[in-house]
């Protein structure tokens, strides 16, 4: 049993678990690396609502209706339990893909009629391919009371779950090669692939492109893109984002682990994480900073030497060269909210094996599920937040409550 393996500290609205065979180490921390979203950001009212507003945008636009929100948080957990869906935009892509074959038959039919036309095959941009979908599939569902079943929900969770673990290169595989067992569907999601143009830049892809006016808002958007937004007016998501750590937060840390010695290693653009931390950014150490950004550099890099390679998450690229901005360390602790969080910690160890991982679940879409799946792959740490840190480091290093 796993609780056997942990200590549980209670605090005031929650719990903490401290995994009892890394006390040692996690008492010798002398170094912190922070995940942006979920643990330094609050991002359930952001990224995780932008992925179910692209979703809902592109489904209610096909059909008239709208996808629960509380299969949408099922879904978008489910996918990421697996800890190989760590981009939202690949997340977004895949549910709205998955939905489509929940659609009323004749909205299929309209679907594949309208993308085979010469109307369709000269649009120019997403919003031009979305609108000709759109007027095209009114008249064929106008008359139709369109409601997803049960058999429809259970089946798209159970399509989820059996992906999560895969990534979207091989969801798409399987898919395309039929070992998920949707043959009856496969040529509508063969059509929505084209239509949802996963792979592509904003201004190309619907997904991509929806996803971020909705979480950047059109100031934002424009300021960082340079075009405006097609499908989306006023603020963004962006502005309901809450900053959950403080300079007084760092300090105590900082006298807990002997210096300041803080990195970001995160899939988050940088512009993003600036608007939101603003100066606070300035606390972390400049040659420890990794995000989005620094990522795709390194793969372009890559390209260029002939290798294609994947380096977001779990795959400890940005973990592996941040920790190199904070050296001399004896452990580093990366505070996570994600199981891809986990697994990147886990492959960075088989490299060397000084990094610890502390699983943050109180910003999770579905906290309790997700604290319990920190602490069933063996999470060093397990806490709400990243405020509770300095308590929980000082009750370790004091070995309070610990035989």
């Amino acid at each position: 049993m796993w609780k056997e393996n942990y200590t549980i500290i209670q605090l005031k609205d929650d719990d903490a678990l401290v995994k009892k065979d890394s006390i040692e180490k996690l008492a010798k921390v002398d170094a912190v690396i922070f995940d942006c979203d979920g643990v330094l950001i609050d991002a359930k009212k952001s990224y995780l609502m932008a992925v179910k507003e692209t979703v809902n945008y592109i489904f209610n636009r096909l059909t008239g209706s709208r996808i629960e929100e509380k299969l949408l948080d099922n879904l978008i957990y489910q996918l990421k339990k697996g800890g190989r869906f760590n981009n939202d935009w690949a997340v977004s892509y895949t549910i709205s893909l998955l939905a489509l074959t929940v659609m009323p038959k004749e909205a299929k039919e309209g679907l594949k009629r309208t993308i085979d036309s010469e109307l369709f095959k000269f649009a120019d941009g997403p919003l031009d391919r979305l609108t000709i979908i759109e007027n095209c599939l009114k008249e064929k569902i106008k008359n139709i009371d369109f409601e997803i079943s049960e058999e429809s929900l259970k089946r798209l969770i159970d399509l989820a779950e059996r992906v999560s673990s895969s990534g979207l290169k091989f969801f798409e595989r399987d898919i395309f090669s039929n070992s998920l067992a949707l043959r009856d569907d496969l040529e509508i999601l063969r059509y929505g692939k084209d239509i949802l143009s996963r792979y592509g830049n904003v201004g190309e892809s619907l997904i991509t492109t929806i996803f971020e006016e909705k979480f950047l808002g059109c100031n934002l958007f424009k300021e960082i893109y340079g075009v405006d937004c097609k499908f989306h007016k006023g603020k963004g998501l962006i502005e309901n984002e809450n900053i959950m750590i403080d300079r007084e937060i760092l300090k105590e840390i900082s006298f807990l682990i002997g210096r300041s010695n803080f990195g970001i290693a995160s899939g988050r653009p940088f512009a993003a994480t600036k608007y939101t931390m603003k100066e606070l950014l300035d606390e972390f150490r400049p040659e420890a900073k990794v995000f989005l950004e620094d990522i795709d550099e390194a793969e372009r890099r890559a390209r260029q030497k002939g290798e294609i390679i994947d380096l977001s998450k779990p795959n400890p690229y940005s973990l592996i060269n941040c920790a190199k901005g904070l050296m001399p360390f004896n452990f580093v602790l990366y505070l996570g909210d994600s199981m891809e969080d986990l697994m990147m910690v886990e492959f960075a160890n088989k490299i060397e094996a000084c990094y610890l991982f502390g699983g943050v679940y109180a910003h999770s879409i579905m906290k309790d599920e997700q604290k319990t799946d920190f602490t069933q792959r063996g999470a060093d740490l397990v806490i709400p937040s990243v405020r509770e840190l300095p308590f929980i480091l000082k009750y370790i290093k004091e070995g309070r409550g610990f035989a």
